[in-house]
């Protein structure tokens, strides 16, 4: 046909789609492929949801075979700039490689092999658009990574990506325990507000696609710290007691 259009029902809503690629987007070979590889027709939904453009900049800090950031590649044609890690060196490696095979410059899509914790190394803060990525499940790992790991993991990667993000830059993820993430951005009330929350069916699973907005500015608890600061100087506190108790520090200005 000339044209492929394909027609969905979702209650209320009536979506009508048009067949952009030749190729079907699921079964895009690379020349290396991680052992668990987030689909690109999904990949590319979770940059749709990024709300990406020409010129963004896009963060994947477990980006395995680099699927997201390949796709955002191919997707903007070039026009976006791609940082991504991997904590594996066999993947940043070969995700390099796949980054290479298909004509991206290291200079516009770039792997590094670092954790979570070492994004800010490779982006300076405040420069990225959104954050992409396919968070680890912690099945395949079940054994050496218990909920409390992937807890920590979790919050460690949503304070960094924070940092690194625009105001009302977004994080979107793929991940398995979307209750759990959702609790833990609930924690960190007043960096991100979540926007949005849609269940995956997969063959085996029923993960979460996760997206929400970085909060420039914590209002709630600049007013409070505000208050405590000012009443600070009417009682005998220490700085370090206050620290102790607060776990912040006592505004000297």
């Amino acid at each position: 046909y000339d044209a492929n259009l394909r027609v969905d029902v979702v209650l209320d809503d009536v979506i009508v789609g048009t067949q952009l690629n030749v190729d079907d987007l699921s079964k895009r070979s690379y020349r290396y492929r991680n052992a668990v590889t987030i689909k690109n027709n999904l990949a590319y939904a979770m940059l749709r949801l990024a709300g990406l453009g020409p010129g963004d900049a896009m963060v994947d800090p477990f980006c395995g075979s680099g699927t997201i950031a390949l796709c955002a590649m191919e997707a903007f044609r070039g026009t976006v700039r791609c940082t991504s890690m991997d904590v594996s060196r066999r993947a940043a490696d070969g995700a390099r490689e796949n980054g290479r095979t298909m004509g991206y410059e290291p200079n516009v899509c770039s792997f590094h092999c670092c954790d979570a914790r070492g994004v800010r190394k490779h982006v300076p803060d405040e420069s990225a658009d959104a954050v992409v990525t396919n968070l680890p499940w912690g099945v395949r790992t079940g054994h050496k990574q218990g909920v409390s790991d992937l807890q920590q993991m979790y919050e460690v990667f949503l304070r960094t990506s924070w940092y690194v993000l625009r105001p009302g830059g977004r994080v979107v993820v793929l991940v398995l325990r979307g209750l759990q993430l959702v609790r833990i951005l609930r924690k960190l009330g007043g960096r991100y507000r979540v926007l949005r929350v849609v269940a995956v069916r997969t063959s085996n699973n029923l993960p979460c696609v996760v997206v929400a907005e970085k909060v420039g500015r914590d209002r709630l608890t600049e007013g409070i710290k505000g208050q405590l600061n000012e009443l600070s100087r009417y009682v005998n506190v220490s700085k370090e007691m206050y620290g102790a108790i607060h776990m912040d520090k006592i505004d000297d200005a």
